[in-house]
């Protein structure tokens, strides 16, 4: 997880300054989740404008905006139900929104549980 943390750091500055594009996103994440201590996958999500690496930006994307892109903000699903299965699923956010560091960090019990918290921030 550090070298995850280091490498994501270090990308920071090229997120919030890289080359002039047309449009400069308001949010530069890179997501990692991993499964019972598997394999990262990790992907890039930028909003405004919605795209990255990510699947379905515009979804993950409208979940951050109003938490100004820090998923420690997102509210629990009260309607979602969840089995009492143990599959880790850890996730980690790193970058900046509206010019703000983000970082975010958490192990949830099983995938229900992490997508009734962040939604879909971490389905990739």
């Amino acid at each position: 997880m550090r070298a995850f943390f280091a490498a994501a750091v270090a990308a920071v500055p090229l997120f919030a300054a890289g080359p002039a594009v047309a449009e400069t996103p308001v949010g530069a994440l890179s997501l990692s989740r991993s499964v019972a201590g598997g394999p990262q996958t990790i992907v890039t999500l930028f909003c405004d404008p919605d795209g990255g690496t990510h699947t379905t930006p515009k979804q993950a994307c409208d979940l951050l905006r109003p938490v100004q892109g820090d998923p420690g903000r997102l509210a629990y699903d009260p309607h979602r139900i969840c089995t009492k299965e143990y599959l880790p699923h850890q996730v980690i956010a790193v970058g900046v929104w509206a010019g703000k560091p983000i970082r975010y960090a958490k192990t949830f019990g099983n995938r229900c549980e992490m997508i009734a918290v962040t939604g879909a921030v971490f389905t990739f």
